[in-house]
Parts: C-alpha cells; sequence; structure tokens
C-alpha cells in the first residue's frame, strides 16, 4: 500500500495510507490515484478530482453523504447564528416564541423554553464503540440528525 504526504491543521505534513478509493463500485475499478487529502467524514483517501481541500483543513470527498454533510455543517452554522440574538435577551431562539429561556439545546448550544426542546436518541459516534444516549434537542438539530447518524 502506497502513501502519500498530505496536510496536517497545523500547517505541517501527513502522511495519507493508500490511493483515492472513488469510483469504484460493482464491477469498477477505483480511481486509485494519488491522493490530495483525507475525507473528514468517512476517512477516505481522496486526489484531486474527487475531493476538496476547504478552508480550515475541513478535506472532503465527493461522496454524497460527505458533500452532504459538508453543506449541512455551513448551513447549520448560517441558522445558528440567525437565531441567537433572542437568546442575548434571554428569550427562547424558536422563532416567534416570547418565553424565556431555559434549557440548552445538547448540539446547537442555543438556550430555549421547555416547549421547544425535546429528549432523542442519537447515536454518538465519539465513543468507541458508538454509543446510543439521550440528549436534549431543538427541532432544527433533530432534523439533522438523520444524516448525522
Amino acid at each position: 500500500m502506497s502513501a502519500t504526504v498530505g496536510r496536517a491543521a497545523s500547517g505541517g505534513p501527513v502522511l495519507i495510507e493508500g490511493t483515492c478509493t472513488m469510483g469504484g463500485g460493482f464491477l469498477r475499478r477505483a480511481c486509485g490515484a494519488s491522493p490530495a487529502g483525507q475525507c473528514v467524514y468517512c476517512g477516505a483517501p481522496f486526489c484531486d478530482r474527487h475531493g476538496e481541500l476547504a478552508a480550515d483543513y475541513h478535506e472532503v470527498c465527493a461522496r454524497p453523504t460527505c458533500r452532504a454533510k459538508f453543506e449541512d455543517v455551513a448551513l447549520h452554522r448560517a441558522w445558528v447564528e440567525e437565531h441567537s440574538t433572542p437568546n442575548t435577551y434571554s428569550i427562547c431562539a424558536e422563532e416567534q416564541c416570547t418565553e424565556r429561556m431555559q434549557h440548552v439545546c445538547q448540539r446547537c448550544q442555543l438556550r430555549y423554553c421547555d416547549a421547544h426542546l425535546k429528549p432523542a436518541n442519537v447515536t454518538e459516534q465519539r465513543y468507541d464503540p458508538p454509543r446510543r444516549v439521550v440528549l436534549m434537542l431543538c427541532a432544527h438539530c433533530v432534523s439533522r440528525r438523520k444524516l448525522w447518524d
């Protein structure tokens, strides 16, 4: 198996094992080109044609699920920014709600009233092996779980 030098978040070199795995499938061979990066979502190496080296060392392959996650993160950051203003006045972050904030969403970290946070079963990938936990989430973060679970 070959190894290529990529870039690390610190700016220094990092070793990327293998070759580009994109394009492989039923009766098709994978690309096999030297990798330019390693996907932060699936961990697969990808070449210049099959991925993107984005800002802040965010390396994303061209797989549909990984691209969807990359786009979801950008949309989520904009959504949080847009909905954070009511929290500066101790008001629930839910649109049109005027109740006082009481609890924090365990994903977006915005604060909500009792009516706008619900318990949700979530698979936490940060544990080895991944495990199901119950988190208090807003409706926006619950809807995002379909992509991430």
